[in-house]
């Protein structure tokens, strides 16, 4: 990762835990090389530096009291929000205490996720697409940490022509050939479409013909396909790649699963397809983790490319467009 890729990202959106992870109202999560912790009570949730600047103790290992947070060391007391220290138990009453205050970052609730930025954010924050609408039942699945970068990740979860021999196990029998196909662009966001041929499919949601796949992917990470039958139910399933570290060969997958109303009133189960949708994440895993370069390239040339991987070029271009966009305007 170069400086200027490293500066972009620091001034994007990254998910960083699930509101469930809020064990004692505390989880942490990484962010370029960056402990962070996250603490509140789900409905106000404070991201803030992730060690405490008394003794430098992980406040991970906290617990809230309240809308504060308890250093796990010598119970020191950080307000939410502000993040500043608001009690020091070891002091009598009265004793005026250091102007000691946790760093604080911007935070947003989204997803059942809890979102960070490490600077002042360079985009707008990411949002599912626009057919999502109250009628949705979305919730996230259990996050993975992998040894991969985060636009290869990105490539692999749209990249239709691995389907047959990665995903035979929950996809069954798919249809080799991809259809040729147009990359669509709106600023930062790219889409496509395709329909859906598969036999001997041994889940019931591998798909029969039929069925249309509506990608969708908002740089740098928030990728997202939407799953149509002929009967008009949708689903969706979406993926979100945060770089936990300063050179971006380590990722923290996250991904969300949906279902529409229309589903819901056939009967669609959401865990049955969180379920289901974490087989076909698991499967990818052995494959994302063993290819080289770490990192998908941005030059054109060092890797070959054929019709099928229209999807891939017109990222990579985008990408390098938008690190172009960034070093303009920084």
């Amino acid at each position: 990762m170069d400086q200027i890729e490293y500066n972009l990202l620091r001034h994007t959106w990254f998910p960083l835990a699930r509101l469930d992870d809020l064990k004692d109202g505390v989880a942490s999560g990484h962010i370029l090389g960056e402990e962070l912790v996250v603490y509140g009570d789900g409905g106000n949730v404070t991201v803030a530096q992730g060690h405490c600047p008394h003794r430098g103790v992980a406040l991970r290992l906290g617990r809230t009291r309240g809308d504060t947070l308890e250093c796990p060391y010598h119970g020191w007391l950080f307000a939410g929000g502000t993040g500043r220290c608001v009690r020091i138990p070891s002091l009598p009453d009265g004793t005026g205490k250091p102007n000691a205050s946790l760093r604080t970052f911007p935070t947003r609730i989204a997803y059942g996720l809890v979102w960070s930025c490490l600077e002042e954010p360079f985009l707008p924050f990411p949002r599912l697409p626009r057919y999502i609408d109250d009628s949705w039942r979305i919730a996230p699945g259990s996050p993975y940490s992998l040894r991969c970068g985060m636009r290869q990740l990105t490539e692999n979860f749209r990249d239709k022509a691995h389907f047959p021999f990665v995903h035979a196990g929950t996809m069954g029998d798919v249809e080799t050939t991809v259809a040729p196909y147009r990359v669509l662009q709106d600023g930062w966001e790219l889409s496509w479409s395709s329909s859906w041929r598969s036999a001997n499919t041994p889940s019931r949601f591998a798909t029969e013909p039929g069925h249309r796949l509506d990608y969708h992917v908002t740089l740098p990470m928030f990728a997202s396909i939407r799953v149509t039958s002929p009967s008009g139910g949708q689903r969706l399933v979406a993926q979100l790649a945060t770089p936990v570290t300063s050179d971006g060969q380590r990722v923290r997958q996250f991904w969300l699963a949906g279902v529409d109303g229309v589903s819901i009133d056939q009967g669609a189960d959401l865990a049955d397809i969180l379920d289901y949708e974490r087989q076909v994440f698991e499967e990818d895993h052995p494959i994302v983790e063993n290819q080289l370069p770490a990192e998908a390239p941005l030059d054109l040339h060092s890797q070959v490319h054929t019709g099928a991987d229209k999807f891939s070029i017109a990222y990579r271009r985008r990408y390098a467009e938008l690190l172009e966009e960034y070093k303009t305007r920084a």
